[in-house]
């Protein structure tokens, strides 16, 4: 009998398979960071992942810690493919901008050219003009471009760069954020260069103060009668748009816009029917754009992916608008609804239309987008019949009946947990209404109150352990977690969200029981369940703090 090979003897492609794709797969950056210590060979290996994606604060004292990254020694710097920057969080802020640019300017110089594939900076300060320039000489393969603020209009430097043309080769995404009149044509100087080449997806996120008196609103956004500069700007290479050929895309996210008048340009400059991802957030007049997407010659006939977050009018016209959309469709894969100031949830029947495909829904609404007003529950009748229809989904993001954490749990919360049951492949379950302390008055310390919610959330992997019992299964939810995050910057916890992990416990006799492990929002994407999680990530409209103590009241309390 051959004898077993140890892991070492292996060759470095059959050790690459396994720490990248193997049964338990290695993508935490502490345990990546542990492996390139164990030896060379591993280090070469696993320096690739760890490298991939890099983020960063700059303009702070840790910038002198980038000497060491940016060391020609440091074999993980010719892997980098994304790098996000962040302006970091000081006291004293005199003087950071400069310090930041400097720091960027610094890594851009000295990361090998032609391999960054996205670079993004992400607040909404004016980035170094200079410093763009230099990303666009320097880095010609990049997939992900964006057009942001500047501090000084660098378009006509951009286009003396030698080779311009091969910065558009490869780019697949832009992200277009105008705020000024010079952002809008650095977008149109972009959307010119990338549109009739490979380009799959476009974010636009409009964010004009509504105050500045040298651009109105009227002028902005599209009349009856024309363009608005918005349009007129971005899109002026494809004018007249009557006549124009629609922009091919696989992704299209609209940000505060204005599409009351401006739907029927958008259908003309995006070829809709062959889209698969739609994102519509914070756009007035949104309704009269699913209405034209509803029309047989624009209804989108690959959709997939739906996120849609509204501030609906008096009559409840977005509402009703998505509710009739959904209806149209077919094949929806992940749906996102988050619509306030309405008086009723999306029906259950545009949800169950998409019950053979629909893998993650995350609906919410509410009559107001305050903490204090109430998150709109689901009737019984409804909510079983999308968990009956339902049954590919792996993801579930909805409003519970309210429960105490201090008494036996009522018998509309027990329904909404037993129609879970019919969810075979359930892996994340993300309740947004806090359950209460009542009948008691008074807020519990936090840290107590976890632990009560500690035990309800056990109850809920014992029970979805029993369903599956019963229907000779085993159970697939891994995360329970109650409220919604408010925190945009992805690396950071936020204290309107409790996590809850299915772990294992052995009591003294041996046998295994299941138990629920608190975990952070950042952390929860390296457990079995983390992949299928990413419900998570949607920063909902409202979002509240749960019922405890907003102040330290005792030993036990944050």
């Amino acid at each position: 009998m051959a004898s077993r090979l140890a892991f070492m003897d292996l060759s470095v492609d059959l050790k690459t398979l396994i720490i990248q794709h193997g049964p338990v797969q290695i993508n935490r950056p502490t345990d990546l960071k542990n492996v390139c210590l164990t030896c060379k060979q591993l280090h070469e290996i696993a320096v690739r992942p760890l490298y991939y994606e890099v983020t960063l604060d700059v303009g702070s004292a840790s910038d002198t810690r980038l000497a060491a990254f940016l060391n020609p020694k440091n074999i993980g710097l010719k892997h980098v493919r994304k790098l996000d920057l962040y302006l970091a969080d000081v006291l004293d802020k005199c003087n950071q901008q400069q310090q930041a640019n400097f720091a960027i300017r610094m890594i851009l110089e000295l990361l090998p050219e032609n391999q960054l594939e996205k670079f993004s900076w992400h607040p909404w300060s004016p980035f170094s003009g200079d410093n763009l320039v230099l990303l666009y000489r320097k880095q010609k393969r990049m997939r992900w471009l964006e057009s942001i603020s500047l501090d000084r209009n660098v378009l006509e430097d951009l286009q003396k760069l030698p080779n311009i043309d091969k910065c558009f080769e490869n780019v697949r995404k832009i992200g277009l954020y105008p705020d000024s009149r010079e952002v809008l044509d650095f977008c149109h100087f972009l959307l010119k260069n990338t549109a009739g080449r490979k380009l799959e997806k476009i974010t636009l996120h409009a964010s004009f103060d509504e105050l500045d008196p040298s651009i109105s609103m009227r002028e902005l956004n599209d009349t009856v009668n024309e363009p608005g500069l918005i349009t007129s700007t971005m899109f002026s290479h494809m004018q007249p748009f009557a006549k124009c050929t629609p922009i091919a895309l696989k992704e299209v996210t609209l940000q505060k816009l204005h599409l009351r008048y401006a739907s029927e340009t958008y259908c003309k400059l995006i070829d809709f029917q062959s889209i698969k991802s739609i994102r519509i957030f914070g756009c007035s007049g949104a309704d009269a754009l699913f209405a034209e997407l509803s029309k047989s010659t624009k209804l989108p006939d690959k959709l997939e992916t739906l996120e849609f977050k509204h501030d609906d009018n008096a009559e409840n016209d977005g509402l009703c608008a998505i509710d009739g959309f959904l209806c149209l469709v077919s094949g929806i894969k992940t749906l996102t609804l988050d619509i306030t100031y309405v008086k009723a949830l999306p029906a259950a029947a545009g949800i169950v239309r998409h019950g053979k495909t629909l893998e993650s829904l995350n609906v919410h609404a509410s009559t107001g987008p305050d903490s204090c007003d109430p998150e709109l529950v689901y009737d019984y009748a409804s909510f079983s019949q999308i968990c009956k229809e339902c049954t590919q989904l792996e993801q579930i993001s909805v409003a519970f009946p309210g429960v105490s954490v201090v008494r036996s749990k009522n018998d509309s919360f027990v329904n909404f947990e037993n129609c879970l049951g019919d969810l075979r492949e359930l892996a994340t379950l993300n309740i947004t209404t806090w359950p209460t302390n009542s009948p008691s008055s008074t807020k519990l310390p936090r840290k107590i109150y976890e632990h009560l919610l500690a035990g309800l959330a056990q109850q809920g992997f014992e029970r979805s352990s029993a369903h599956a019992k019963e229907q000779k299964r085993s159970s697939k939810l891994g995360i329970i977690a109650f409220g919604s995050s408010d925190k945009v910057y992805d690396r950071e916890d936020s204290q309107n969200q409790i996590i809850f992990v299915k772990g294992r416990q052995i009591d003294p006799l041996g046998n295994e029981t299941s138990t629920a492990v608190q975990i952070g929002w950042c952390l929860r994407k390296f457990v079995d369940a983390g992949s299928k999680s990413d419900i998570l990530d949607f920063s909902l409209t409202r979002s509240s703090r749960p019922p405890t103590r907003s102040s330290p009241d005792s030993d036990d309390s944050d």
